[in-house]
């Protein structure tokens, strides 16, 4: 499937996360990211995949059906979001 720049730009706005955010989460240069987003280049399959890795993991979903889509699963969102509290609330210990 191929994901667009716009995509990757929807599906960060659905979970609230900035560029350098996602930037980090994938482990990829923030310039990548902003490239990406704004057309001006392509990335690596491999770091393509990074990005989309971290985007799932946090409940997106993306669709080329008869049109290019995201959407967020709202449970795999939840899910998500639980590990994240309960990892932070281990270290806490």
């Amino acid at each position: 499937m191929k994901i667009t720049g716009k995509q990757i730009a929807s599906a960060r706005e659905l979970l609230g996360l900035k560029q350098t955010e996602l930037a980090a989460a994938a482990g990829v240069s923030n310039r990548t990211i902003h490239m990406f987003e704004t057309n001006q280049s392509d990335p690596y399959p491999a770091t393509i995949a990074k990005i989309l890795a971290e985007l799932e993991r946090r409940g997106i979903e993306f669709t080329n059906g008869s049109g290019i889509g995201v959407r967020l699963d709202n449970a795999k969102a939840a899910e998500y979001a639980r590990s994240v509290a309960q990892a932070q609330n281990e270290t806490d210990r």
